[in-house]
């Protein structure tokens, strides 16, 4: 696997690979495991955060993103379609349960994900209340990855901007106000029906 060559030949040229393979124990082996977090991607730190050693941190990444045939591949596939927003924390927590999904399949040798599809099914297990937003996303144009900022950036404002688009309820004095907006003039206070009736008002 081209991931796996090259930081071994990276940790051979500094000297720790001995020390990741077990050939040798010394607290080096520290030193090569922060060689091995800053080699890799941050949506990979939740696999080795807590881990020791440069060995342990080997281990774990070989074991959970060497090819291990079909059988493999169909468990991360249904991990990203399962895994939905509604289950997480926030959206941070989303994303860091889904894209390492599309990350495993990305490092498997011979397998090209369709990242606009990956990326659809992240927007896709996305709340109800957002499909507004993505929407306009959609159809923007342009191509959605799972790489670009887009679909994070975006992703991150769908929530805070599905509130924003949703109806604003007060309670003042015991009575129910939300906020009406205009989409003619795109301006607050009144609905677009009402929008020719205020300007003759005026």
């Amino acid at each position: 696997m081209d991931w796996k060559f090259s930081m071994k030949m990276h940790l051979i040229k500094l000297d720790l690979w001995a020390y990741v393979e077990g050939t040798k124990e010394d607290p080096k082996d520290t030193k090569a495991l922060s060689y091995i977090v800053k080699g890799v991607s941050e949506i990979i730190f939740n696999d080795i955060r807590d881990l020791k050693s440069g060995k342990e941190a080997w281990k774990v990444l070989t074991e959970t993103y060497e090819d291990k045939g079909i059988t493999r591949k169909v468990a991360i596939i249904k991990t990203l379609v399962n895994t939905r927003y509604t289950d997480c924390k926030d959206m941070s927590d989303y994303l860091h349960r889904a894209i390492p999904a599309y990350q495993q399949l990305n490092y498997k040798p011979g397998v090209k994900p369709d990242e606009e599809l990956i990326a659809e099914i992240i927007l896709a297990n996305l709340p109800d209340r957002s499909e507004p937003l993505i929407m306009p996303l959609k159809n923007c144009g342009e191509a959605i990855t799972v790489d670009n900022r887009l679909l994070v950036e975006d992703s991150k404002l769908l929530i805070n901007e599905s509130k924003e688009y949703a109806f604003v309820n007060k309670n003042i004095g015991g009575q129910r106000y939300f906020k009406r907006k205009c989409f003619k003039r795109n301006l607050f206070g009144h609905k677009s029906s009402e929008c020719q009736k205020s300007l003759i008002q005026k």
